[in-house]
């Protein structure tokens, strides 16, 4: 009968909703104007009412914008300020079932559930859920209700992970650790799992749960963690200690990242001495089979031709190898280690054609890299431009018709969307547009992405086609945003605008609020201590980092910066666009030591995927700009020249 209620409950609730759109968006244009107007005046001062915790006057203000489309926004940010108010977030929670307020508060609701030990209402409401916090306090709640076999279980295996675990676990793991299932044994599991992910810190806690006749062990892996170094020294733990090998292992991974060549000398020498596992012996001979192919050393071939077994990247890192001594035998002897469906990657096809030749099988290679050349690819590209033929973009635009765009513009969820925008809200009208598409199909993402467009949004198009997995639409996966800043700062700087535009794209997808981690803004992504440092250099004030967020400021820094690299290596695309991802100082170590690089196969061998595939990104861009602008300035070949040593 209770389901019956709230199912109708529901259903009139929905309906209700459908009317109230309907009639809303019947009334006149002018009249729909004036009333979205009034009431963006009005949610505004409710959310000023909400900081004040004027409650009464909140009320008051949000009985009136029910109809407005940001109203369960604006109900949810009174709720996670009230969340002891149980009945007034159930109703929010099954009035609003599909909207992404809901899972939000309900996921704070339960965190502050589980704080105030309420553990019952808790248990009513939870759902699975990958939340660390909410899990915890999950098994807790069935500890309190006597099922204690499972909540122990589920703590054994956050226990053991190694992983730092939020607050919420204290009481959790206060009772695991008081149970009769846990032992030293346990401890040193989960703390050697801590180190070998890198949590020192959680380490040297764990340290304190130990026998003391023990710590002075847990002492030693502390110190070679910090000191892997020392491991070379004679010590009695090499001896006495059951566990010696993997000790041993354990640091010589860690000091491989600081001194392979004394490392691998170490672990050749000493290896013998230890009981080591052979899963571990395997993973620390790749590791250093690895390090050495980074390096491009010659020696990683045989290493990681011995222990490389499934591994997938360290078979990519072995035909790396291969590649930066152009040992063509070689490389093609690890592509057919590959398996079928790597092999048929773009990437290993034009390697393998490049091997082919370079043994003298001419007519195999240019079969393979006519059938690549069709493709869309950087390395589709340069088969192009070994074949002497233009590249092939392939674009096919997306259809959708006025009828879709207008149906999915004037549903709820971009009702909202469109009104967060017009207020000045992109992060949070980013947050719920990821929303609203996460339960599309293709056509649909289609729409929205066509939508997007005409909403001047290009970083939402772009990301929405990527979504819906549809990557034929030129127009829309590389738009021309920006172009009058862009084509005059390429003429200040005498550069090509494909590489601006490609550069932008690759940086920030033409996002002018974009941020990284690091703290990188803008649409080039440059930090504000370099944008300061180029402000003293054109003797302009420097007033606020979030001048960054300003594109046509933020385009001229980033022109100007680009510039800098590009004469720093001599003009040199391929040097300065990986400089601009990892800094000039790292490409400076990474150049040939002795003689030169082909340029394909510097780029291929890169030490860090990320900037292997940022300068492959970023060519690939550039040459699918030149064909948006109608320009043929830039040749791949151009682009492309060797790299020297440095």
């Amino acid at each position: 009968m209770r389901l019956s209620r709230d199912f109708l409950r529901l259903s009139i609730h929905l309906t209700r909703r459908v009317i109230l759109i309907s009639v809303f968006f019947s009334l006149p244009s002018s009249a729909l104007a004036q009333n979205l107007s009034a009431m963006r005046i009005t949610f505004l001062q409710a959310e000023q009412y909400i900081r004040q915790e004027r409650n009464e006057d909140y009320f008051a203000l949000a009985d009136t914008l029910k109809n407005y489309p940001l109203y369960p926004y604006l109900q949810y940010q009174w709720l996670v300020r009230h969340l002891d108010d149980t009945a007034s977030v159930l109703d929010f929670l099954h009035d609003y079932p599909a909207s992404r307020y809901a899972s939000a508060l309900h996921d704070q609701w339960l965190i502050y559930l589980g704080k105030q030990k309420q553990w019952l209402l808790f248990l009513n409401h939870y759902k699975h859920t990958k939340n660390p916090s909410l899990a915890c306090y999950f098994a807790e709640a069935q500890l309190q209700i006597g099922q204690q076999q499972d909540a122990l279980d589920f703590a054994r295996q956050a226990w053991i992970s190694g992983l730092p675990q939020p607050e919420a676990c204290d009481g959790l793991f206060d009772r695991f650790k008081k149970s009769a299932q846990f032992s030293s044994a346990l401890v040193w599991q989960r703390f050697t799992a801590a180190l070998q992910l890198n949590h020192p810190e959680l380490a040297k806690y764990l340290l304190q749960l130990l026998p003391p006749e023990e710590q002075a062990t847990a002492n030693i892996w502390l110190k070679l963690h910090h000191n892997p170094e020392q491991v070379r020294q004679s010590a009695d733990w090499k001896t006495s200690y059951t566990d010696a090998g993997v000790l041993f292992a354990h640091a010589i991974q860690r000091w491989l990242e600081n001194d392979l060549n004394a490392a691998l000398d170490t672990w050749d020498e000493q290896k013998d001495q230890f009981k080591i596992p052979a899963e571990i012996v395997s993973d620390t001979e790749k590791r250093l089979g690895i390090h050495l192919a980074l390096k491009r050393d010659p020696r990683s071939i045989a290493k990681l031709t011995q222990f490389a077994g499934s591994d997938s990247i360290a078979k990519q890192w072995r035909i790396r190898a291969a590649l930066s001594l152009q040992n063509w035998p070689e490389v093609l002897t690890g592509i057919a280690d590959l398996n079928a469906s790597e092999k048929n990657e773009d990437r290993w096809q034009y390697w393998q054609a490049k091997a082919l030749l370079g043994t003298g099988q001419q007519q195999q290679a240019i079969s393979i890299l006519q059938a690549i050349a069709k493709h869309r690819s950087l390395y589709a590209f340069m088969a192009a431009d070994y074949l002497h033929q233009d590249i092939e973009l392939a674009h096919n635009p997306i259809a959708v018709s006025e009828s879709s765009l207008s149906q999915l513009k004037n549903s709820p969820e971009f009702l909202s969307i469109q009104e967060l925008l017009f207020i000045d809200r992109k992060p949070e009208a980013t947050r719920q547009w990821w929303h609203a598409v996460a339960v599309m199909n293709p056509q649909e993402l289609s729409a929205a992405a066509k939508l997007a467009q005409q909403w001047q949004w290009p970083s939402m198009t772009i990301f929405t086609l990527a979504q819906a997995n549809l990557w034929d639409d030129m127009e829309l996966r590389f738009p021309l945003h920006y172009n009058v800043e862009v084509t005059a700062n390429a003429a200040v700087q005498q550069l090509d605008p494909a590489l601006l535009f490609a550069l932008i794209r690759q940086e920030s997808a033409f996002d002018a609020l974009a941020g990284s981690p690091a703290g990188a803004m803008g649409l080039m992504q440059i930090m504000p201590q370099t944008a300061q440092h180029i402000a003293k250099t054109l003797k302009q004030n420097w007033q606020n980092d979030n001048n960054l967020l300003l594109p046509e400021l933020n385009i001229r820094y980033g022109s100007y910066y680009f510039k800098n690299l590009l004469n720093q290596f001599n003009g040199h695309v391929v040097l300065a666009t990986a400089a601009y991802n990892a800094g000039a100082n790292r490409i400076k170590q990474w150049r040939p030591q002795k003689q030169a690089l082909p340029a394909d196969i510097w780029i291929e061998t890169i030490p860090f995927k990320e900037t292997r595939s940022y300068v492959s990104s970023v060519l690939m861009y550039t040459l699918i700009y030149q064909q948006r602008l109608n320009r043929n300035s830039l040749k791949i070949s151009e682009l492309m020249l060797p790299i020297n040593p440095g």
